[in-house]
């Protein structure tokens, strides 16, 4: 017994691009359809789907229409496309390649550099995206109120690697002491200021040098009065975080997440470029460098 297909695959009415269709009937063009970015349209008050074949079984993906449109990113060649709508009645069904569909090939490598030196990091390229982070200043100990320490500033820019590159690594701030400048490719991010006593916290460290974008760096707590301030994202494909001040003597939490967070009085400050807090966990976080290299 033969088998029949019911309603049967119709042929395009129209260009290869556009068919007008009619609810009940599924319609198939055999065409090929480069990797790219289509946005399928047809009548607000219809829903058509358009599937996308690699062969006459197997889907890449499938558009539904919403208000009459969608856009639909095809990532590999499709030989064969099926549409039907699920209404209506002479239907124009309209498939438009609207962009070309970039794929990702970028690929690196980290490095995160802690300790002052010579960093001798190559790449294909012969370069790489550079995140420059000051160290944090330490928190008061000494006054009726103590305020937080600042957050190292972040610079960030793309440098060539030479094969031999001087590094120096701010140093933490410890109580009423200032943190260190890190140095590296020509930034220079300055550590956060140190926090006092009578109410105010330091202030976030200053980038000066060649860099394409900098962020100050957080300011520390003043006390119990406000609170304590972190850095802008920057190349958050590097390092997805921020650095910030510590808090002050009362209530008050350290800022940053990420590359660092300032100190409380109940928590010590973590990981790099953070501020201390007032009155106790005074220490601030060194400071570091990230190299992307590609």
């Amino acid at each position: 017994m033969a088998i029949e297909v019911f309603p049967a695959p119709a042929a395009a009415s129209s260009t290869p691009d556009a068919m007008t269709c009619t609810v009940g009937t599924l319609y198939e063009k055999i065409q090929t359809f480069t990797p790219a970015i289509y946005t399928v349209t047809c009548s607000s008050a219809v829903v058509a789907v358009v599937e996308f074949y690699s062969d006459s079984f197997t889907v890449i993906t499938t558009a539904t229409t919403v208000s009459g449109t969608v856009a639909v990113n095809l990532a590999s060649t499709a030989d064969r496309i099926k549409i039907y709508v699920k209404s209506g009645t002479s239907i124009p069904v309209t498939i438009t390649k609207s962009a070309n569909s970039l794929t990702n090939s970028f690929s690196g490598t980290l490095d995160t550099i802690t300790s002052t030196g010579t960093y001798t990091g190559t790449s294909t390229s012969g370069y790489g995206y550079v995140v420059v982070v000051g160290a944090g200043g330490g928190g008061a100990n000494t006054g009726a109120n103590k305020g937080g320490g600042g957050s190292g500033g972040v610079g960030v820019k793309i440098a060539a690697l030479t094969g031999s590159m001087a590094v120096i690594i701010g140093a933490a701030g410890v109580a009423n002491t200032d943190g260190g400048a890190t140095t590296f490719a020509g930034i220079t991010a300055g550590g956060g200021l140190k926090g006092t006593g009578g109410v105010y916290g330091g202030d976030g460290g200053l980038v000066t040098g060649t860099y394409t974008y900098s962020s100050q760096g957080g300011n520390g707590c003043w006390s119990n009065q406000n609170n304590a301030g972190a850095t802008t994202l920057l190349y958050p494909f590097v390092v997805n975080g921020t650095t910030g001040g510590g808090g002050g003597q009362v209530g008050y939490s350290g800022a940053g997440s990420g590359i660092g967070t300032g100190a409380s009085t109940g928590t010590a400050a973590i990981g790099y470029g953070a501020g201390g807090a007032g009155d106790t966990n005074n220490d601030g976080r060194p400071g570091v460098v990230y190299i992307l290299r590609f």
